[in-house]
């Protein structure tokens, strides 16, 4: 889940240059993570005859994933190109993304209201149709910061935009702008987005970032202006730093209360297995019984669950056919076969999806929780990835991990088929991955993120 913040964070900094025209910006910038130079960002506009721009931005993050005492690098490039009209708007776009050497990539333009794109990952093609908000203009980068200094609000007041962004699908998100102080040299602006922590960014009043700073307490990103490229060190993430432990450790019973400070117990997301009981988060190893609305939104294809792959759906149906004693058992089947079929421990994967997993047969806890989400889908069994953190009894602390739920017999059910034998008590969700609503989800797992980052979860007895 950091990987996946870290990149959103940089990538909502990214949009903007190809060849032609003439060259009207040419800016490095390096980003320090944790104190070290962890990524690295070109920026390049050319200005054409007709007043319209070509922009491009090239963004290279490099994180070291820290586990069980081994450590894996992690390394994502992200490319935008735009070209924008005299006025600023995006007209057409080419985005990139390279994890670790899994590549995707989306290409379309900008029709009236609407994004057409068509993004290529896996050998795949999907074509993507997207309204912008009402009352939102899709803005090319420097077209956007170019407004914020020719036409800033008052101080307190705010300025919104929209741009593109690449998460497995395009998606455009909304920047809102509030100006916290003008002075001759430029402007110090708080930009909040639909999905990251609100960063803070100096403009200068030519239009230029001069500097940026997110602070999601386990996770500081400060990007500054550099002479040229630089040489990248890489951030160390620890997986079992999230949270802090305190008091004695859970235990693997029906269920644990934890004390969290007030804003992260208020932040966490409604979930059948844990409830908010006075100043406790109460845990419980199993749901309670409840009724499920619209099965449908827990059964159908996303952008990380390829459900109409032919290989994908032959191997479940394979599974599906063999004898049965209940919903129960072919679930725990499922899980079982996701767990056979990923035979390769890799942390340098950032969000593998079902399908790539079950190609690679390789990944980690958020691949195995893609690819047994997707099996259940395929199985007619309504589920969803969850994502959190859980109790790791063999190395004493709190862990970032990713699971499943999965709805039969009228209540959700726990499975995890990278961390199995630990019970639900010892997990504390804070999203869901999965969902028709994407941005939605996002946003409510990266708010639970920011609360929940660097507090201390106590273990309470029960009384």
């Amino acid at each position: 889940m950091l990987l996946r913040l870290a990149c959103l964070i940089l990538a909502t900094a990214s949009v903007i240059a190809v060849e032609g025209g003439t060259l009207e910006k040419d800016l490095w910038y390096v980003g320090t993570i944790a104190g070290q130079p962890a990524a690295s960002m070109h920026a390049v506009v050319h200005r054409h005859a007709d007043g319209s721009r070509t922009s491009r931005v090239d963004t290279r993050i490099v994180l070291k994933r820290v586990l069980f005492g081994s450590t894996t690098t992690f390394s994502v490039l992200e490319s935008q190109t735009l070209q924008e009209d005299a006025a600023g708007k995006v007209t057409a776009f080419r985005l990139e993304q390279d994890q670790n050497g899994s590549l995707t990539t989306a290409a379309g333009k900008v029709v009236g209201r609407e994004v057409l794109a068509t993004v290529h990952r896996l050998d795949r093609a999907t074509d993507q149709r997207i309204t912008i908000p009402a009352g939102i203009e899709l803005l090319g980068q420097q077209a956007g910061q170019d407004l914020l200094v020719r036409q800033p609000p008052a101080v307190g007041g705010s300025v919104k935009s929209g741009a593109l962004a690449l998460m497995g699908q395009v998606q455009v998100l909304t920047t809102t702008a509030t100006l916290l102080e003008q002075r001759a040299d430029g402007f110090h602006y708080r930009l909040a987005t639909d999905i990251a922590p609100p960063a803070t960014a100096w403009i200068d009043a030519a239009g230029d970032v001069v500097s940026m700073e997110m602070d999601a307490v386990v996770l500081k990103i400060i990007l500054t202006r550099a002479d040229g490229p630089v040489a990248l060190i890489g951030a160390e993430l620890a997986a079992a730093e999230l949270v802090k432990s305190a008091g004695a450790p859970p235990k693997p019973q029906a269920e644990n209360r934890y004390r969290l400070p007030p804003a992260a117990l208020a932040a966490l997301p409604a979930d059948p297995f844990q409830r908010i009981d006075g100043a406790l988060l109460v845990v419980a190893a199993t749901a309670p019984p409840e009724a499920l609305a619209d099965p449908a939104h827990f059964l159908g294809a996303e952008p990380q669950l390829e459900l109409d792959d032919p290989a994908l759906r032959a191997w479940v149906e394979s599974i599906v056919a063999r004898p049965h004693a209940d919903t129960g058992e072919l679930a725990e089947e499922l899980r079982l076969r996701v767990r056979a079929r990923i035979v390769g421990k890799d942390l340098s994967k950032g969000d593998g999806s079902a399908l790539e997993a079950f190609r690679d047969r390789r990944g980690d806890c958020t691949e195995h929780a893609n690819l047994l989400c997707a099996a259940l889908r395929l199985a007619k069994i309504p589920a969803r990835s969850e994502v959190g953190v859980v109790y790791v009894p063999d190395i004493g602390s709190w862990v970032g991990h990713a699971w499943n739920s999965a709805w039969w017999d009228g209540r959700w059910h726990h499975l995890d088929s990278a961390y199995p034998g630990i019970e639900r008590s010892m997990y504390l969700k804070l999203g869901t991955t999965s969902g028709a609503d994407q941005m939605g989800t996002l946003a409510a797992m990266t708010k639970a993120f920011t609360h929940v980052a660097g507090a201390t979860v106590e273990t309470i007895p029960a009384p």
